[in-house]
């Protein structure tokens, strides 16, 4: 069985083994973005600003909650391509209900759409065993088309007060200086981050990662421990979805069809996570994320074109992959 490696063990060791050891695949990215903060400081008085900082921290949390259930379903050798989509649902699911019936039930109704989607995902790989990229391929087109349809191609405003404003807080809101949804953000990963350091089905997923064969003969009820990988995938995207509808306080059918999935896939890989599954972590990705986001804010501010970002991004991705394989190849 191929070796995997966590944010706390390396190669089956002990967690408290590894302490002031640095994670190899971290040290690109952390070079990338010290480069990144001297480099836009000195080009934008804007940067380093508290201002910047915590509208970068705030616009990145639904990244942030995005990339990390990313994680989950690339640590086995998959992929989650369903996640912009359920965004887009779920966006229009919670304003829609929220509009008749308050903004309890319309986090319910949302969050709890997304629940369904990603389960649907998990039990067509899991027990069906249909390839992960084929079936989110497909839940991609029927899951967005769901969206144009619930809210007839339009978005959905208008929400009445007060439920509004408690809906806003959840996306824009704040506790003290620190955003809301970076809180959140926080708390989830936190979540995501034990349980696959310190919990059974956290060994199962690196398991099923390395290798699928030999999981099996250990015992591992791999559709299982697929089922519940995407319904992490698919229940953190539809948080991810509940607070960018907050923040733009509308339901929004295309709110996932831009750029936020390839960001999402992008900072899972560029923070160290491997393709071929079984090594990386939720830590990981956070670096990966604060790169990503951090890259785009700096660019932004220098007035960089976004076909331009759009290069710059790809070509990161590339080059973190060819480097990941190289690393791969070592061990």
């Amino acid at each position: 069985m191929t070796g995997w490696v966590t944010d706390s063990t390396i190669a089956g060791r002990r967690p408290g083994a590894l302490l002031g050891r640095v994670d190899p695949a971290t040290v690109g990215p952390s070079i990338a973005l010290i480069a990144m903060f001297a480099v836009f400081s000195i080009l934008s008085p804007y940067f380093l600003t508290r201002n910047n900082l915590t509208n970068v921290l705030m616009q990145s949390a639904p990244l942030l909650i995005l990339a990390t259930g990313q994680t989950y379903a690339l640590l086995m050798g998959g992929l989650d391509l369903s996640q912009g989509s359920i965004i887009s649902l779920v966006s229009v699911v919670a304003a829609g209900v929220l509009l008749r019936h308050g903004v309890v039930l319309g986090a319910v109704a949302g969050l709890g759409t997304g629940f369904v989607i990603s389960l649907v995902n998990g039990l067509l790989i899991g027990r069906a065993r249909i390839q992960p990229f084929i079936v989110t391929l497909g839940t991609l087109y029927m899951v967005a088309g769901a969206a144009m349809v619930y809210s007839g191609g339009s978005s959905i405003f208008g929400l009445p007060k007060p439920d509004v404003d408690y809906f806003f807080w959840f996306g824009g809101g704040f506790i003290g200086p620190i955003p809301v949804p970076t809180l959140i953000a926080i708390a989830l990963i936190a979540i995501a981050h034990v349980i696959l350091t310190r919990t059974r089905f956290g060994r199962h997923v690196y398991a099923v990662g390395g290798s699928e064969t030999v999981a099996v003969m250990s015992g591992v009820d791999v559709g299982r421990v697929k089922i519940l990988i995407y319904i992490v995938s698919g229940s953190y995207a539809s948080i991810a979805g509940f607070l960018m509808s907050g923040r733009v306080i509308s339901g929004q059918p295309l709110l996932g069809a831009g750029d936020i999935l390839l960001q999402s896939i992008g900072a899972v890989i560029i923070g160290g996570t491997s393709v071929f599954g079984g090594q990386g972590g939720v830590l990981r990705t956070v670096l990966g994320v604060l790169v990503v986001a951090f890259m785009v804010n700096g660019l932004n501010l220098l007035a960089i074109d976004t076909f331009a970002q759009q290069v710059i991004v790809g070509a990161i991705i590339i080059l973190s992959v060819w480097v990941n394989s190289l690393r791969r190849r070592r061990m």
